[in-house]
């Protein structure tokens, strides 16, 4: 029964230091386990689930992410994240004076409307407020 103690407590603290994932990889581990052939309920594609108008919309004016842009690959698909992502912090930070933090970070992927002026048709709902807090988590900050 002494055992049990110290060994469960070398277990907290070595789950407690593990070292802090970046947006992208967390990002991907929360929307797909980081899976590149997942497939949406909207036709999302990529690890990154990225709705087609957005992966269109990159690939016909970054001739970078054009020459890449094939869903499956992880590097063509960090890139369109980046080009949308990049623009929608952008928004965030002439409105709030201040870059998101990662839950907002995680919002403004999942629902960017929620930050950045436009109409918010309903609330972030508490499946989307967990998934944020899991995000900010795996990023090492908790917020």
């Amino acid at each position: 029964m002494k055992l049990v103690l110290p060994i469960l407590t070398a277990f907290a603290l070595s789950v407690g230091c593990a070292p802090a994932m970046d947006r992208f990889e967390a990002l991907s581990q929360i929307e797909t386990h980081n899976n590149d052939w997942a497939i949406g309920r909207q036709q999302e594609v990529s690890r990154f689930q990225i709705l087609p108008a957005y992966w269109a919309d990159a690939a016909a004016t970054n001739k970078q992410i054009a020459a890449n842009a094939h869903p499956t690959d992880p590097a063509a698909a960090r890139a369109v994240v980046d080009w949308i992502m990049q623009s929608r912090c952008h928004s965030f930070q002439v409105r709030y004076h201040r870059p998101p933090n990662d839950f907002e970070y995680y919002i403004l992927w999942h629902r960017p409307a929620c930050y950045i002026g436009r109409a918010i048709p309903r609330a972030i709902t508490p499946a989307e407020s967990d998934r944020a807090t899991r995000f900010a988590s795996l990023c090492g900050s908790g917020f």
